[in-house]
């Protein structure tokens, strides 16, 4: 079927004629909350229906954002063992959403990177060691946080460190694109895991590099300078994570 142009909140009345939001993937439901009540006019036909049920109650749900210039773009793909749902917007416009094969994902994923600056390369994850981190000791911490709680910009107040490491300096105080990934997994009836899991990381491009920002328990995290072939890197492991997933619940959705 062509793509289908909605908005999220014409989805979410569509799909919960017949699903309500407790089955919806926790990202959706936070778009959507609280969500619509009133069912919506004109409904689609029974194709477009079960495509815009699958994308909202998606077991696993891969988000690439691309943020620049002040603009967002976003490719969501809802994960199945052959199939993807992809709903796809920028900024505020309304949503498209489609259905492609499992194998064209990467593809529409490379797409993303590759207006982010990002030639087609190599999919390559940077190993990284905690002692090759990033990362602004306890006392910079403390200056950086006081003169933001001021008032002060993120890059005045970095500026304002002494001998802060320029490739630290670099990442925090970066203007070039922001990429975010995430794979949220989750499972209603508790089958496979009793609680959404998330996975996420962040990439900025500074003026000598891209670095990934990991959540890592540190405070303020961890900064790693990497390749452009990271991102994909990254992607494709948790892409394959997520279709797992997606099989082992459908799985035990037969076996019930």
């Amino acid at each position: 079927m062509p793509p289908l142009t909605a908005t999220y909140e014409q989805a979410a009345r569509w799909v919960r004629s017949d699903t309500g939001p407790e089955r919806w993937n926790p990202v959706y439901r936070r778009l959507l909350d609280p969500p619509p009540t009133a069912p919506g006019a004109d409904p689609p036909d029974t194709a477009a229906l079960a495509l815009l049920r699958r994308q909202l109650t998606a077991p696993a749900l891969l988000t690439l954002a691309l943020t620049d210039q002040g603009s967002t773009r976003r490719l969501r793909a809802a994960l199945l063992p052959a199939i993807a749902g992809i709903e796809t917007s920028t900024d505020d416009a309304p949503a498209v959403w489609e259905t492609v094969g499992l194998d064209e994902l990467p593809a529409r994923l490379q797409e993303l990177l590759r207006d982010a600056g990002i030639a087609p390369a190599a999919p390559h994850l940077t190993i990284t060691a905690p002692g090759s981190a990033l990362r602004l000791d306890e006392t910079q911490l403390e200056q950086v946080r006081t003169a933001l709680a001021r008032g002060t910009t993120p890059e005045k107040a970095v500026g304002a460190l002494t001998d802060p490491d320029p490739r630290l300096h670099d990442a925090l105080t970066a203007r070039g694109p922001r990429l975010s990934l995430s794979l949220t997994l989750h499972d209603p009836d508790g089958t496979v895991t009793e609680r959404p899991v998330t996975f996420s990381r962040l990439w900025v491009r500074g003026d000598e590099h891209w670095y990934r920002l990991d959540a890592d328990g540190a405070a303020g995290g961890t900064i790693h300078p990497v390749g452009a072939g990271d991102v994909l890197g990254t992607a494709l492991p948790v892409l394959e994570r997520g279709v797992r997933f997606a099989a082992a619940r459908t799985s035990a959705e037969t076996d019930r």
